[in-house]
């Protein structure tokens, strides 16, 4: 823009000159069309726009780490006679790492539509959030620029990774699946409807299905689950020093829940909500309850010195009692391992510690980040 007032500058210098030793009509008509043509140009450029519009265009509401995300920029002048070149930025943000990425596209705003296409991918997990950061209408002199405020945005979820768990034979968790009642065994529980069948003789009358019953022209019954016992607590800290760490702990915790969902044990997680400054504390009993709360996490979660879910863990909140307490991070020390011991007296305890970084403390289990696959596969709780 500068560039283009300097040449317009000189151009009105020239044409300045020009009538001064030329006095004629045609001198006065040239410098006359040269002084009046930027106010001619700011005035069309104000009207378009007003008709000038930007959008995102995105499909995808989750991808996969290092997956291909298609995003579309879509500028629109709804004045077919005005056409005019705008400047779009685009800010793709991730919410969990707080890293910004900002991209910046020239675009001619017609009547038609101009589409633009940009292949964005993440290697990190985390909640990127996709704005237009800043609309700009230039005139056609390239003098003048406005600024059009636009609200078009979209959040994706970049999911962790989920690795399976190959060696997972210790006594604790042989112990959670003998003891913890499935979410798919039959029981009394009304609120756990598991299946609705055939009337067999035998079956009791209050669980006639009489809705069912009467769409079918059958006798229908529910088949009731087990109460859900939450008997595994998985807690974590997003207190690594790297984007490597956070992304790799939060591939462990989804690998983890993944298996235990697979094996029908329900459990409960525990986390800190970072923008409101809260533990959070979710029952987790179907694979959609973590796609829920997995969201929640990767939104409202930051990296945190501190480790405040293990410095509030226990203490006093009315927690339940667990047989299995499995708390992921990626930093501990000795006094810290002491203190889940003392506040979680009674469980069984294993602390996993992703890290980058070899670790002199033995109370514990290391997964690798650089062969993160390989250590959830090797991995015994």
């Amino acid at each position: 823009m500068i560039i283009k007032r300097l040449e317009y500058g000189l151009l009105l210098v020239a044409a300045l000159v020009f009538h001064i030793f030329i006095v004629d009509y045609i001198s006065f008509w040239i410098l006359a069309f040269l002084v009046m043509l930027p106010l001619i140009s700011m005035l069309s450029t104000t009207l378009a726009m007003r008709g000038v519009t930007a959008e995102l265009i995105i499909k995808n509401a989750s991808i996969q780490k290092n997956e291909e995300l298609p995003i579309q920029l879509k500028v629109y002048n709804k004045f077919f006679f005005l056409a005019c070149r705008v400047r779009v930025k685009l800010a793709i943000r991730n919410e969990l790492l707080q890293q910004e990425q900002t991209r910046t596209f020239f675009i001619t705003a017609s009547h038609s539509g101009q589409t633009v296409e940009q292949i964005f991918s993440s290697q990190y997990c985390g909640m990127l959030s996709c704005s237009i950061a800043e609309l700009r209408i230039y005139d056609a002199l390239g003098l003048f620029s406005f600024r059009k405020n636009t609200d078009s945005s979209y959040f994706i979820a970049v999911l962790p990774s989920v690795y399976p768990l190959m060696a997972i034979n210790s006594t604790i968790l042989q112990d959670v699946l003998k003891n913890v009642p499935s979410i798919i065994v039959k029981g009394n529980d009304p609120s756990e409807i598991i299946e609705i069948r055939d009337y067999r003789d035998g079956d009791q009358h209050a669980r006639i299905h009489w809705k069912l019953s009467a769409k079918y022209n059958q006798l229908m019954v529910k088949d009731f689950g087990d109460p859900i016992s939450y008997d595994v607590l998985m807690m974590f800290d997003l207190n690594g020093t790297s984007n490597e760490q956070l992304s790799g702990l939060l591939d462990a915790v989804y690998s983890i829940s993944d298996f235990l969902l697979n094996n029908q044990i329900a459990y409960e997680i525990e986390w800190y909500d970072s923008i409101h400054e809260r533990l959070v504390h979710t029952s987790i009993a179907k694979k959609n309850d973590m796609g829920l709360a997995l969201e929640t996490i990767l939104l409202n979660s930051r990296f945190q010195k501190q480790p405040w879910v293990l410095k509030n863990c226990d203490n006093g909140d009315g927690h339940n009692s667990y047989s299995v307490v499995l708390y992921l991070c990626s930093e501990i020390t000795s006094n810290s391992i002491a203190l889940i011991h003392k506040r979680m007296a009674g469980s069984k305890i294993s602390i996993l510690l992703v890290t980058d970084t070899p670790s002199t403390i033995t109370d514990l289990t290391v997964i690798d980040v650089r062969n993160i696959k390989e250590s959830l596969s090797n991995l015994v709780i």
